[in-house]
């Protein structure tokens, strides 16, 4: 529960050491009283998130009172959907959070029955806010990381603080960070592998990450190689604008890129097109590999002006059922 509850895993690392979360309180209501409470202990911009999803599922940013307001009654009017959707079972709750300005990373770990923790390289993640969406989802992702060998130090000694305050062991650990002014903080972790991180440090850096995954649990000492092969990443593309997905360029150019390796296809035309911080997906996630961090630069930048998605809503502003053959 520790490690699945933002709420309980908040607590715990608070406990252990408070100057590795943000502030952040729960929200139980909506009321004129709790908003003030909101506003009083954690201030703005804060973010707002469910307490048991992932892949940034309703999480939302709210600059001031009216915004939060606004958000909190959407995100309570929605949560209980998204959580049947997810398969959680657990009664729904809200993090309100103070927001963190900086740079985001990840990174796995595994931890053996004895507590010993085994690194895996940081991989940076880049958000779609900073690609013009209002919306938290990872956007892309790439490894290795470009950072100094301080501040990948540094980076470490606040992830083993998190898995110790958890007590976890037998397990992969996946921890989101960022990185500010004031040094690194964990935003929050889980115990599993992270999404597409196998298929990142296996092009990468050469090694199995699922494998790695049952060694550990077995026990026996998982294999990380830390000699990069080349740079990896994984862009994730949303829609502009949510509504029926109309139209998808792109996807047989695409393959023509030299850093291409595979793509997942989660929309066909027809289908509805919504904001991570609604619930929704990506329409279309690719995987890149170059030997040069430059070659993987520009073809992240031609799959960006090769991939095109097209939206619209019906007059009354809705998104549309898909129509039945």
């Amino acid at each position: 529960l520790w490690a699945t509850d933002k709420v309980l895993m908040r607590r715990q690392m608070r406990a252990y050491d408070k100057s590795i979360v943000p502030k952040f309180m729960v929200v139980g209501n909506t009321t004129k009283e709790k908003m003030k409470e909101i506003k009083e202990k954690v201030g703005f911009p804060l973010v707002l998130k469910p307490a048991n999803l992932a892949a940034a599922l309703l999480v939302t940013i709210c600059f001031n009172e009216e915004e939060l307001e606004q958000t909190i009654h959407r995100v309570f009017k929605k949560i209980q959907n998204i959580y049947e959707e997810n398969k959680r079972k657990v009664e729904p709750k809200i993090l309100a959070e103070q927001f963190m300005e900086g740079d985001m990373y990840s990174i796995d770990v595994y931890v053996s029955s004895r507590g010993k923790i085994y690194f895996c390289p940081l991989v940076y993640v880049q958000t779609g806010r900073t690609v013009g969406f209002d919306d938290f989802f990872a956007y892309k992702t790439i490894t290795p990381a470009h950072l100094k060998k301080a501040s990948v130090e540094a980076a470490k000694e606040v992830t083993k603080k998190a898995v110790r305050a958890l007590g976890l062991r037998s397990t992969t650990v996946h921890i989101e960070l960022m990185r500010t002014e004031v040094g690194w903080k964990v935003i929050e972790l889980g115990p599993r592998v992270g999404g597409f991180r196998h298929r990142l440090y296996e092009l990468a850096f050469g090694f199995d990450h699922t494998l790695n995954d049952i060694i550990v649990r077995s026990p026996q000492k998982p294999v990380v190689l830390k000699k990069p092969k080349g740079y990896a990443a994984m862009v994730r593309f949303f829609a502009k604008e949510e509504g029926t997905l109309v139209s998808l360029q792109g996807v047989q150019m695409m393959q023509e890129l030299k850093s291409y390796k595979e793509a997942k296809i989660n929309k066909k035309i027809g289908d509805k097109c919504i904001f991570a911080k609604h619930g929704g997906r990506g329409v279309v996630e690719v995987t890149l590999f170059n030997e040069s961090r430059s070659g993987l630069q520009a073809d992240i930048r031609r799959l960006e002006q090769t991939i095109k998605l097209e939206t619209e809503k019906p007059a009354n502003g809705k998104v549309a059922k898909k129509k039945k053959k």
